[in-house]
């Protein structure tokens, strides 16, 4: 079976509900917050930081306005936070603000990373917290008897330990949502492609189809007389058939293709660039595989067979429904002519 990633650190279509909200309390934060110090400087003769300021509350409230509608916002978040964070260096290099400014370096690393994710919220945080030093640098003197010197290394080692704490807690959370993703996409007994996984790569399959017209097929498999496995032998027995089905469907077929279980002792396979005319005798191996090939069992053979249905996207419709409504019907007609047969 392809290897089907879920996961792509620099991927954002996908929006977290999380990043919404952050998103949404900085926007707010400078609508509110940001133009109380835009006032704040214009009082007292920062003319030009009280601009930025203003421009960067007006940006904010038309993107508060649209967050809603916002569908890459990883991207849009990054939009923000980059001018968000160059006003911020710039109000730390005006000359009217003192050592205490410097204590807003220390959201730097938090917005970074709960916006942005690991990797980007990493390299801009770094970024801006270098920029952060050299501005400290070139505004005062380090010198052992400078006044405040305790201040800043206090607010040093904390920006420090923020951008620390906040990337390790990234990698965790991010390792976290990826295993309950698996979890949610993997049917566990079996660890295949569950049905919800696989109706998502038949999406994806199907808008190939509609822009390159790139061939995809269907295979349903059921095993036969299953009940029966499990009222003499168990549900133990009943378990590793299933397991023993999977493994042989999922090692016979392409990387490109996808073995999934749908649901019970049913399963489908994906056969991607591929019409029914090559579908039928990849079909017709499987289900030859599966018969010669014994499952043993507490050291007995037992006898195990599939019935394959087999449909075609455009030529038996043009979703998932319609789909798989025509490969299921050949798999009963399968089971109806004897099972051990491949329909399509």
């Amino acid at each position: 079976m392809g290897v089907l990633s879920l996961k792509n650190p620099f991927h954002d279509a996908e929006v977290r509900p999380h990043q919404r909200a952050v998103l949404r309390a900085l926007l707010w934060f400078t609508c509110s917050a940001v133009l109380l110090f835009a006032v704040m400087h214009l009082y007292i003769g920062d003319t030009w930081l009280a601009v930025a300021e203003l421009c960067l509350v007006g940006y904010a409230a038309l993107l508060l306005y649209v967050l809603q509608e916002m569908d890459r916002l990883r991207t849009r978040s990054l939009l923000f936070i980059v001018p968000f964070f160059v006003v911020m260096m710039y109000a730390l290099a005006s000359p009217e603000n003192g050592l205490t400014v410097f204590v807003w370096v220390l959201l730097v690393p938090l917005l970074s990373h709960l916006l942005l994710g690991r990797w980007q919220g990493m390299l801009v945080a770094m970024v801006f917290m270098m920029c952060a030093g050299v501005i400290f640098v070139f505004k005062f003197e380090m010198t052992p008897g400078m006044p405040g010197l305790i201040e800043v290394v206090h607010i040093s080692l904390c920006a420090i330990a923020i951008f620390g704490f906040s990337y390790v807690y990234e990698v965790s959370r991010e390792r976290t949502e990826e295993e309950l993703r698996r979890l949610a996409l993997v049917d566990p007994l079996t660890g295949l492609p569950n049905r919800t996984r696989f109706r998502d790569v038949f999406a994806r399959e199907r808008q190939r189809y509609l822009r390159h017209k790139t061939p995809l097929s269907l295979l349903v498999v059921d095993v036969d007389h299953f009940k029966r496995v499990n009222d003499t032998l168990g549900h133990d027995a009943g378990d590793m058939a299933l397991r023993f089905v999977a493994d042989i469907l999922s090692g016979r077929i392409r990387k490109t293709d996808i073995a999934g279980r749908l649901g019970g002792e049913e399963f489908g396979i994906l056969l991607s660039g591929a019409d029914i005319d090559y579908a039928r005798p990849v079909a017709v191996m499987l289900r030859d595989r599966v018969r010669l090939r014994p499952f043993r069992y507490h050291g007995q053979d037992i006898a195990l067979s599939v019935s394959i249905g087999i449909a075609e996207l455009g030529r038996d419709g043009l979703d998932f429904r319609s789909v798989f409504a025509h490969a299921d019907r050949r798999l009963y007609e399968a089971k109806a002519s004897g099972r051990n047969r491949v329909v399509g």
